[in-house]
């Protein structure tokens, strides 16, 4: 009986050696690796929107004079050529019956003018034919021409003037805002009313520079509306200008879907949906095989299970892959997993194998 217990104390005693020198004994660090890839950049991402007016304007009156009547306000629905203001046309009548009249004489005065010209010129072959009256007759006619050329434009402008003495709307849309009252005195330029017309619209959002090279522009984008209906717009043109506040380029959309049914708003922000792809094919890596080290991009590369630190330069990131510009070549292994507690030149295992 001594003798068995004595051996059942000598096995635990091997066994607890051989597990404390398990553990002394160093192990190489598991790591995860994935091997640098060359494909198409392709992604989708989400911006927000917004509508954006092509009819939508402070209108001016073309004339002067106080205002006689309002006949529109504010949220009224307007038709191109509705009347939407008349002013007080006695002035304007006045100044137009006297631009007239100046017209009829001036017109008159050369013709009597071109009539005497013409008499000094059927004498020309008589012995009483003076030259410098002659001369004189046609500078004299040359200056009623121009006169009257002056008085047609000047009644012209009164014309017109007392004609826009009633102003029409020069779109349909709706009245945003009433900016002159009954009486008030105007001038030609003065604002009187803001128009928007809700259904004449583009669509535009500010999409980050870094993703524009990318941009998708043969592909539909989608607006993701409230209750989650789908609507398509297409890439009509962008603004080759960059904001330096957000880093963003202006892209104006076309919408492909019926205005008139959308219910869409004009300033609405909308979601849309962008896609993203890339011309030719690019070196990617995972985001996670990347480490910062001195302020620089850096990661692991394995070499015979040794990990070898690689100084990178990155592009374009898309989903969880970043673009390699330069340090790695396609078919390298870099580790994505397990990185952060590795140093360099250390011998690995990678994880099943």
């Amino acid at each position: 009986m001594k003798k068995l217990f004595f051996f059942i104390i000598l096995l635990l005693c091997n066994l607890q050696w051989y597990i404390l020198n398990a553990k002394a004994a160093p192990q190489n660090p598991i790591v995860v690796v994935e091997k640098v890839r060359k494909e198409y950049i392709s992604d989708s991402f989400l911006i927000v929107g917004r509508v954006a007016a092509l009819e939508s304007d402070t209108v001016s009156v073309k004339t002067f004079g106080p205002v006689e009547e309002v006949y529109a306000k504010v949220g009224d629905q307007i038709n191109k050529g509705d009347i939407l203001l008349k002013i007080e046309t006695d002035e304007l009548l006045e100044d137009k019956v006297n631009k007239e009249g100046e017209l009829s004489e001036s017109l008159a005065r050369l013709e009597l003018e071109e009539k005497k010209l013409e008499r000094l010129k059927a004498l020309m072959q008589s012995p009483s034919f003076k030259m410098a009256e002659y001369e004189d007759q046609i500078n004299i006619v040359k200056a009623a021409e121009g006169n009257l050329i002056k008085i047609t434009s000047q009644y012209n402008k009164a014309k017109i003037a007392y004609d826009d003495a009633k102003f029409k709307a020069p779109y349909s849309g709706v009245i945003s805002k009433r900016l002159v009252t009954k009486g008030k005195y105007v001038n030609i330029g003065d604002p009187v009313f803001e128009i928007i017309n809700k259904e004449k619209y583009e669509l535009e959002a500010n999409v980050p520079l870094d993703k524009m090279e990318y941009l998708d522009r043969k592909k539909n984008i989608e607006i993701i509306l409230s209750d989650n209906q789908i609507l398509q717009t297409s890439i009509k043109s962008f603004i080759p200008k960059e904001n330096p506040d957000t880093r963003t380029v202006l892209v104006r959309l076309q919408p492909l879907f019926d205005i008139k049914k959308a219910n869409l708003i004009i300033n609405q922000n909308i979601n849309l949906k962008m896609y993203l792809k890339s011309k030719n094919k690019v070196k990617t890596i995972n985001k996670d095989a990347i480490l910062i080290k001195d302020n620089k991009y850096v990661v692991y590369l394995i070499e015979n299970n040794i990990a070898k630190i690689k100084p990178i330069i990155t592009g374009k990131s898309y989903k969880n892959y970043i673009e390699i510009i330069d340090g790695l070549k396609v078919g390298d292994v870099v580790v994505t997993r397990g990185n952060e507690r590795l140093t360099p030149n250390q011998k690995v295992q990678i994880e099943g194998k």
